[in-house]
């Protein structure tokens, strides 16, 4: 009878010990070093000439502020970032025609604090005001082409939209779906009282009476729409 030969079995110690020794045999990374490889930074020094473009261009155009503007306050002497207080003076506090005009001058003060810098960061193609290049024709006609492709299908309204819009580039057919369709269709589902809010969800009926047509809540299908929608957001997929 023959006995089963023993494996001769290292311990982690000696296997670790027998990998670093390999390791270290190894050649290792060779860092080139040179002017050919490294490139030269002298250190820095605010006292170098204007005309000097070799240095200059690397140091941008400065836009916004200028130097003797106070960058902490706004023109109204509030500090930035506070916020504005909860309570206003609207006869109707809290409601959408409300919330548009704080909107709309919160907009005008920052256009004017900011100056030329305000379009020149691209804030005038932010907001509301993107809706205004488009008529109401156009405007309801995207709305029914979102409808008629939901993202929760997989579907996508951005080739359609292409199509049906031959003047409007996909940038501005994105920027209008982002900045005026979105927020318009979130601020309808807030105000109907809805707890689930799913700005991807375009099965949403809407109708005058939006508390009654509006879906409350799926949580059976909840995740799985929402996790497709994600997935083929606005990447033109059918």
């Amino acid at each position: 009878m023959h006995k089963p030969k023993k494996r001769n079995l290292q311990s982690p110690q000696k296997s670790a010990d027998w990998l670093q020794y390999i390791n270290d045999c190894l050649p290792g990374l060779v860092i080139p070093v040179g002017p050919r490889f490294q490139a030269d930074v002298p250190e820095y020094n605010d006292q170098f000439a204007n005309g000097d473009s070799d240095t200059s261009r690397w140091l941008g155009t400065k836009t916004w502020a200028l130097e003797d503007d106070d960058s902490t306050t706004t023109d109204s002497g509030g500090k930035i970032g506070k916020g504005r207080p909860d309570s206003c003076f609207c006869s109707s506090r809290g409601s959408p025609l409300c919330v548009k005009q704080h909107i709309t001058e919160a907009r005008a003060r920052l256009q004017s604090y900011l100056g030329p810098a305000f379009k020149s960061w691209n804030f005038d193609e932010m907001g509301y005001d993107v809706g205004k290049t488009w008529s109401s024709k156009q405007k309801k006609k995207f709305d029914n082409l979102v409808r008629a492709n939901p993202l929760s299908e997989g579907k996508s309204f951005l080739q359609p939209a292409q199509l049906s819009f031959p003047s409007k580039t996909r940038k501005d057919i994105v920027s209008y779906y982002l900045n005026v369709y979105v927020p318009k269709r979130i601020s309808m589902i807030t105000q109907s009282g809805c707890k689930v809010l799913d700005s991807d969800d375009d099965e949403v009926e809407e109708a005058p009476n939006a508390k009654n047509s509006l879906k409350r809540s799926r949580p059976d299908s909840e995740d799985s729409s929402t996790k497709l929608a994600k997935s083929h957001y606005l990447t033109g997929r059918r």
